[in-house]
């Protein structure tokens, strides 16, 4: 049996396999914790994204039906509302794709990407075994279950009224006024042209008008009128089998739950296993790393996933020696396995261990920590601010925090409804959205801004919070904001041409180009906690403000596209940069004897990922320092990489 640490490994993993395919983190350099929920290290492999990221034939979301109730209701459920039958056995909440503030933000092409090649991370596989055009398909379902009928069908008719005398009754961009206009308008069925367009990027365009020919539709339709013209025009991309899924006609959740339970759906089966296997044991012991006493009257709990989707749920009471074990455990080839433990309202977990033939044994240790109200010694690595300019008179400010825990316990809040940490936003901050929560549930409304209640691992880069807020904008802002923590480095990013980011603490790095688009970034040093970060903002976008965020939502839904491809890049090269120019000094280098040198071509794949591990080993002992910490595990995976892409073992 073949145990895989997770935490160490599989980060590298990913990132080597999918260089290239923008799945960042928006912490690559950091190491999680021990116990933290880490993607499986599954046999499967994500599907080459080979050829263009658009359908070569308009998908048909009838297709698509039957593809949905076998690989994605499951978890995602029959309305796409997070809601399948083994949603609650995952660690992570799955995503309500048929919510409306969720699809409207996504991209068809970005749907595609993800069920191409998976999302190892939240436990989702790649979808290998279906074709392209399978894929498109089961991505056009998954869409069409956010456009309901009657929004659909109105926003028909208000297309044919206030748009097809230019772009044609069926958007080929032939209607009776369209020769008269200075340019050429697209085919809207176009699949080229709309496969990396979301719901939010139409409503964008819709709402502001586009130069020099279309009116900006601001103040002649109500905002849910523009979204019904969205819907529409999504729906128009799709092909329809003769009476299925008309215009308007959304599919039948119903109809995609029977499907999925009459089992009327051909392609590969969900559990690994074909046949029988012996039963095997699977046990381990539960370590607390922050006292090292033998934890009392816990209940362990073992998963088993097949391709990721849970199969089995095992529960058993932890022993007075801290140890557990689970007898009779069906151990089919490639099933992965994990333990987890709820102690003191934290989740903890094991890492994954895959299943082998002829193997009938399995060890799986949990570390857990002991917690803590005091965040005293917490601190951010990066504060990444990015400017987005969402119209004349409004600055979106977009925040990255990255924090890290450097004490053995993890940090909670003091009670019920309590932050962990608080943030205070300036004067005049409107419109509050996050990545991943929303006030009243994770995060709590505060006199002066917002608190978070999530829970603060030990580690370095444990814990991410991306929020935004508005400020009014009259060519000038003066933003000033307090920070909760002492921060190590700030990144600001801005639009090119136009825009002009000022404070004394900033040095203008120049331009970088992110997805075609200009941002000039700013590198600022650090800031400590109780300070105050003033940036003076004048200007406006020359040609436009590039937009990393659109439309208006609960949730501030940003994927690993070009905020966080932003982001990771600017502040890695910021980081990297900074670290170059500081020298290990003697009592460093003797701490890391036994650490694996990094000169190029002296090490295998092997070695090196055992030299990080070791690596991360010592410094969670707390006999590194940071700064040699990060320098040095900076070199071991740049030879990783290096060591990767040429096949070497």
């Amino acid at each position: 049996m073949q145990i895989y640490r997770i935490r160490h490994i599989v980060p590298l993993l990913i990132s080597a396999i999918l260089l290239g395919a923008c799945s960042f983190s928006l912490a690559e350099d950091i190491t999680p914790p021990p116990g933290a929920v880490q993607a499986p290290a599954e046999s499967i492999q994500p599907a080459p994204l080979s050829g263009p990221l658009y359908p070569l034939v308009p998908p048909n979301p009838e297709d698509g039906r039957a593809i949905y109730a076998e690989k994605c209701a499951p978890c995602h459920g029959a309305s796409g509302m997070g809601d399948g039958e083994r949603a609650a056995q995952l660690p992570n909440p799955v995503p309500a794709l048929g919510a409306e503030q969720v699809a409207r933000q996504a991209a068809p092409e970005s749907w595609y990407t993800m069920v191409t090649q998976g999302n190892l991370e939240r436990f989702m596989p790649p979808f290998s075994s279906l074709s392209a055009d399978e894929r498109w398909d089961v991505v056009a379902y998954a869409l069409s279950l956010s456009l309901p009928p009657e929004v659909v069908a109105r926003g028909a008719e208000l297309y044919q009224a206030e748009c097809a005398d230019c772009h044609g009754a069926g958007g080929k961009g032939d209607g009776p006024q369209a020769a008269s206009l200075t340019t050429v308008l697209p085919d809207l069925i176009d699949q080229e042209l709309l496969a990396d367009k979301s719901a939010a990027d139409l409503f964008q365009v819709i709402s502001a008008g586009a130069a020099p020919d279309m009116p900006a539709f601001t103040g002649q339709l109500a905002e849910d009128e523009i979204w019904a013209l969205t819907a529409y025009l999504r729906d128009l991309t799709f092909t329809r089998d003769q009476g299925d899924l008309a215009v308007g006609g959304t599919p039948d959740p119903a109809e995609t739950a029977a499907l999925a339970e009459d089992g009327a759906v051909q392609g590969t089966p969900l559990a690994a296993a074909e046949g029988k296997t012996a039963p095997g044991t699977v046990s381990g012991s539960v370590v607390n790393l922050s006292n090292q006493e033998p934890p009392q009257a816990l209940e362990v709990t073992l998963l088993g996933y097949d391709q990721m989707v849970p199969v089995i749920t095992h529960t058993t009471s932890l022993q007075p020696d801290g140890k557990y074990i689970f007898t009779d455990v069906e151990m089919p080839d490639g099933r992965a396995f994990l333990a987890t433990v709820d102690y003191k309202g934290t989740i903890y977990t094991s890492d994954i261990a895959i299943a082998q033939a002829g193997a009938d044994t399995l060890d799986l240790p949990i570390s857990i920590y002991e917690s803590t109200t005091d965040t005293s010694k917490l601190s951010a690595d990066r504060l990444h601010i990015f400017l987005e300019f969402v119209d004349a008179s409004t600055v979106r400010v977009i925040e990255l925090y990255i924090l890290s825990n450097p004490t053995n316990m993890v940090m909670v809040p003091a009670g019920d409804g309590q932050p962990t940490i608080s943030f205070k936003l300036p004067p005049g901050a409107a419109n509050l959205q996050f990545q991943d929560g929303v006030l009243g549930e994770r995060f709590v409304q505060t006199a002066d801004g917002f608190g978070d209640t999530a829970s603060i691992r030990p580690g370095v880069g444990t814990s991410e919070l991306l929020f935004a807020f508005e400020m009014p904008y009259d060519r000038k802002l003066e933003l000033v904001q307090q920070v909760p923590v002492p921060v190590n480095a700030v990144v600001v990013l801005a639009p090119e041409d136009g825009v002009n980011v000022k404070d004394e603490s900033l040095v203008d790095e120049g331009t970088r180009d992110v997805q075609g688009a200009q941002y000039r970034l700013y590198d600022g040093g650090s800031i400590s906690a109780g300070a105050e970060l003033s940036l003076t903002v004048t200007g406006r976008p020359a040609s436009g403000s590039p937009q990393l965020t659109t439309g208006s939502t609960t949730n501030l839904v940003v994927g690993l596209g070009a905020f966080g491809l932003a982001l990771v890049v600017a502040g890695v090269w910021l980081y990297r940069r900074r670290r170059a120019v500081e020298p290990l000094d003697e009592e460093d280098e003797s701490r890391m004897e036994g650490v694996p040198g990094v000169e190029p071509n002296a090490e295998s794949v092997e070695s090196l990922m055992d030299a990080i591990i070791a690596l991360d080993d010592l410094y969670q002992s707390g006999q590194l320092p940071e700064s040699a910490y990060l320098e040095r595990r900076s070199k071991l995976k740049e030879h990783l990489k290096d060591k990767m892409e040429q096949g070497g073992e």
